[in-house]
């Protein structure tokens, strides 16, 4: 396959990256200084792919950079941005295969032009209806799509209505994909660990089998018709696993220390477990 890049940042407002990968001296920024140090990150880490390169902007300090090719594409509806990496031949429900063969024969378009495509109008499926105000049937329905997809992939999708940011790795970690937080309290997944470079230490690879979560980490945001939500307080986003312990139950997910040389903590590796996760299992549970 093809090698493929692409980088993707969200300032503190947007995002909160759990305890082990925020940066220990984070030192917030505003909405301005966060935009202005996500476009010189992007424009350093594309400088020399600018042919081939796309970078865009949704505001709020985030930015997404990626390369052009049929295993790396971007989509964006309704507020929603998605950057994909990797390549799927079974979405739930869907062989794209198939797909691809009977359009072919029928000479019709294909359904979706790429695979970032075929992500927004799954997640837009299941965040679009009236149990989206319910944020956990939101994780349970985008895990158990997780769990159903045959391919490789590594994605990040920011919702800028719902203020959400979800990104994963396929199980078997084929796709590359590393995150970190800088010191400024910026939150980085990107395919190449060099991109990283100014989240060290915290710079680490993303768990294959994965998705991060986080919600309205803003103290307050305007989602749409809903009107204007007021946080008490910051909630960081939380790892969790689509991958399966038994027939009811997804693997947890465990934070390792990672020690210096002086024997000091310096944030921590994350990685599925064999044991699964009851906490997610009783929140289902009472749902």
């Amino acid at each position: 396959m093809p090698s493929t890049r692409m980088l993707a940042i969200f300032g503190a407002e947007t995002a909160l990256p759990p305890a082990g990968i925020s940066s220990p001296s984070a030192n917030r920024c505003d909405v301005e200084e966060d935009m202005a140090k996500c476009q010189a990150l992007l424009n350093t880490s594309f400088e020399s792919l600018k042919s081939s390169a796309d970078l865009m902007y949704p505001g709020k300090g985030c930015g997404f950079g990626f390369t052009r090719s049929p295993y790396c594409s971007y989509a964006h509806k309704d507020g929603v941005h998605v950057m994909f990496s990797g390549e799927v031949s079974q979405w739930p429900g869907i062989d794209v295969i198939e797909a691809a063969h009977d359009a072919f024969m029928c000479n019709t378009d294909l359904a979706e032009a790429d695979d970032a495509h075929w992500l927004l109008d799954f997640y837009s499926s299941f965040s679009n209806t009236e149990l989206a105000q319910d944020e956990n049937t939101i994780l349970q329905e985008a895990l158990n799509c997780l769990a159903s997809i045959r391919g490789s992939f590594a994605f990040v999708i920011y919702d800028s209505l719902s203020h959400r940011v979800l990104a994963s790795r396929d199980a078997d970690g084929v796709q590359p994909l590393h995150w970190g937080a800088t010191s400024d309290g910026q939150l980085l997944f990107g395919s190449h660990l060099e991109d990283l470079k100014d989240c060290n230490p915290t710079a680490t690879i993303f768990p294959p089998g994965t998705l991060f979560s986080s919600v309205h980490a803003a103290v307050a945001y305007n989602p749409g018709p809903e009107g204007w939500v007021i946080a008490g307080q910051e909630y960081p986003g939380e790892l969790i696993s689509f991958m399966k312990a038994d027939e009811e139950h997804w693997k947890s997910v465990k934070a390792i220390p990672r020690i210096t040389s002086k024997g000091c903590v310096s944030g921590a590796v994350y990685k599925v477990s064999s044991q699964p996760d009851f906490i997610h299992l009783m929140t289902k549970s009472s749902s």
